[in-house]
């Protein structure tokens, strides 16, 4: 029932940092389980991108972690959003690229730490990607552009050769 009303509302998990359980039993071997979480909405985490959970450590004989929910309004104090664009799924290596990325082995909790992790990781791979392919292109088009005005020179020149004679 509880992950029926998440599902339907869209809840996303925040992911934890600082300790991967956030509840603890008191007994000698003492059994450690992640209960705790924080669930957010699709326009909360687009009003607060740069939000972060952190477990802390028990100060008192609490059984759970508390959790600190950070989020940094100031502009620039952090990475950009990552913004997908659709110019990349029309370069070649785009496909492997996130092919590659996606097949990094990683270690999770649960299926949805994974994916979070794996997401993470194409992430910040696709800015530097992007950045590196950006900067191709841009060189690309300079070029391109150079030897148009060579061209523009030429036929600018030869007509007013033509025209003269």
């Amino acid at each position: 029932m509880f992950n029926a009303v998440i599902n339907s509302l869209d809840l996303k998990e925040l992911e934890l940092t600082g300790r991967n359980y956030t509840w603890a039993n008191s007994l000698l071997e003492p059994t450690f389980e992640r209960l705790d979480r924080v669930l957010v909405s699709t326009d909360w985490e687009l009003k607060f991108p740069r939000a972060t959970v952190q477990a802390l450590s028990r100060e008192i004989s609490f059984d759970h972690m508390p959790l600190l929910l950070s989020f940094d309004l100031s502009p620039g104090s952090s990475q950009p959003l990552f913004k997908f664009e659709l110019g990349w799924l029309t370069r070649d290596d785009f496909r492997e690229v996130v092919i590659d990325s996606w097949r990094q082995s990683c270690s999770g909790i649960s299926p949805l730490e994974i994916w979070q992790i794996k997401i993470r990781w194409l992430r910040q791979f696709l800015r530097g990607w992007a950045k590196n392919k950006s900067g191709h292109y841009k060189k690309e088009k300079k070029d391109r552009i150079s030897k148009l005005d060579v061209l523009d020179e030429k036929i600018k020149n030869s007509s007013t050769t033509t025209v003269g004679d």
